[in-house]
């Protein structure tokens, strides 16, 4: 689990600034906001303890300096020595300074245990409008176990949209659903998406003995792709 956390924390940090080292790097402190420059610096040395050391409670900070102390607070969140209970914690202090990618780190905490409320914690994040497409994966991918086949077509959709690049395992989801939702033009361009360099052929003969999808290959758009099932390469046939 601390390792999830520390793959979701890194995450974040680099779709924040793009680099590690540089933390906040697109974040500008004003001339005279003290508190934000001094939290800069720090992260800059990655001295996070200290950040959060510095940190009044009871002081009002600027968004600029909000953004490194809620930052400092997810790179603490994955440290291999933290109990769960200790990475709730630090996750929840990182929301309080608008830290909004600590709901995937609380998703990681509760996934194995509590699903539901892991969930949760992923549809409180999708309301800020991340610029992520994981939590609708994770969210389109619950939806379809449980064969709520329109709410996983409409997290899948959204996590299409803000994807920064093609993914092969979200295509073979959208098929998927499209097929069973009856958009087959949408799921037949999406299982030609999926087939990129003959990934999912393996899945895809397999699934045509589901049920469902019993009559794949009589259906005009996935006609093309019954010699595929029947054994010969997806280059072959896409």
């Amino acid at each position: 689990m601390k390792k999830q956390v520390i793959g979701f924390t890194l995450a974040a940090i680099l779709i924040i600034s793009g680099q590690s080292g540089a933390m906040a790097a697109g974040i500008a402190c004003s001339e005279r906001d003290t508190a934000c420059k001094e939290f800069a610096k720090l992260a800059e040395g990655e001295q996070f303890d200290k950040i959060i050391e510095k940190v009044d409670s009871k002081k009002n900070y600027s968004e600029a300096a909000k953004v490194y102390v809620g930052q400092a607070y997810l790179m603490i969140a994955g440290r291999e020595n933290n109990t769960p209970e200790q990475e709730e914690q630090f996750c929840l202090k990182a929301l309080e300074y608008g830290a909004t990618s600590a709901y995937m780190g609380l998703y990681f905490i509760h996934a194995s245990h509590n699903p539901e409320k892991a969930l949760g914690f992923l549809k409180q994040y999708i309301m800020t409008r991340p610029k992520d497409s994981v939590p609708y994966v994770l969210l389109g991918e619950a939806e379809m176990q449980k064969e709520n086949y329109e709410d996983a077509n409409l997290y899948l959709r959204e996590a299409k949209k803000v994807a920064r690049g093609h993914s092969a395992n979200l295509d073979w989801m959208l098929f998927q659903v499209s097929y069973l939702l009856g958009d087959f033009t949408y799921a037949s361009a999406m299982l030609d998406g999926a087939l990129a360099q003959d990934q999912f052929v393996s899945e895809l003969r397999s699934l045509s003995a589901d049920p469902r999808f019993a009559d794949l290959c009589k259906r005009p758009e996935f006609k093309k792709y019954g010699p595929m099932i029947k054994g010969a390469s997806a280059k072959a046939t896409v």
